[in-house]
């Protein structure tokens, strides 16, 4: 078993929601076969919305987001595509036209794919076919409980979950607490969320004079993941 598996199962799940940080362990040698590897620098437009996309996309390393324009102006997130995730794979089997755009966040190497390669090895390896329907009903699970919280959940409900959310993926354990141990901006909250940057800075500054989280250089680090966990369950209410 290889070492990314292992850390997988190491790994405490803090959240019983779907993540929207997107990746999917395990299948690098079965995907980047299939296409050609590129280099884009950072905030690189990869689709625009309303087009239909000439490749869907394999994350080797990086960070792409899924996104569009508020009528402010300001861009909503939906998802992040990690390294291992595959993306827009729905679009070029079908030929249809992107509803987001998707750019990178970071510079990163991608593997594109066309939409021929990516059926004739879904043809041939019944692994492979597997990969896909499991990125399209993690994208599907995902947006079904983003548009649930929408209607159910308030703001502090949704940033403490996507503070856990971030636990589950980049989280090690720092002095008996849980440092997250990824670079994650107030705005970048606020774009996922869907909400202001000033509610963000709010519930932050709550979040901290209650003790359930501080920053360590520049990190977030939740106190006591389980503490912040019942406190998110008694913010539910919209």
């Amino acid at each position: 078993m290889g070492k990314t598996d292992d850390n997988e199962k190491k790994k405490e799940n803090y959240t019983n929601y779907p993540t929207r940080l997107l990746y999917l362990p395990g299948v690098s040698e079965r995907i980047e076969k299939l296409g050609a590897c590129r280099h884009f620098p950072k905030n690189y437009i990869l689709q625009e919305a309303g087009e239909v996309p000439a490749y869907c996309y394999f994350v080797k390393k990086g960070r792409v987001i899924a996104f569009e324009f508020t009528v402010g102006g300001e861009e909503r997130v939906y998802n992040y595509m990690e390294e291992t995730s595959i993306f827009m794979e729905a679009m070029i089997l079908l030929d249809q036209p992107s509803p987001v755009y998707f750019k990178t966040t970071v510079p990163s190497d991608l593997i594109c794919i066309e939409k021929e390669s990516l059926l004739a090895g879904m043809h041939q390896d019944p692994d492979l076919m597997m990969d896909v329907l499991r990125s399209l009903s993690d994208k599907f699970m995902s947006s079904m409980d983003q548009l649930r919280q929408t209607t159910t959940k308030n703001a502090t409900w949704k940033l403490c979950n996507l503070l856990l959310i971030f636990a589950d993926r980049f989280g090690e354990p720092y002095d008996g607490k849980i440092l997250i141990r990824e670079k994650v901006s107030q705005q970048m909250l606020s774009n996922m969320l869907g909400i202001n940057r000033i509610t963000t800075v709010r519930i932050i500054k709550s979040l901290k004079n209650l003790n359930l989280i501080e920053q360590v250089n520049g990190y977030y680090c939740i106190r006591n993941a389980k503490k912040l966990k019942e406190f998110e369950n008694e913010s539910t209410s919209i």
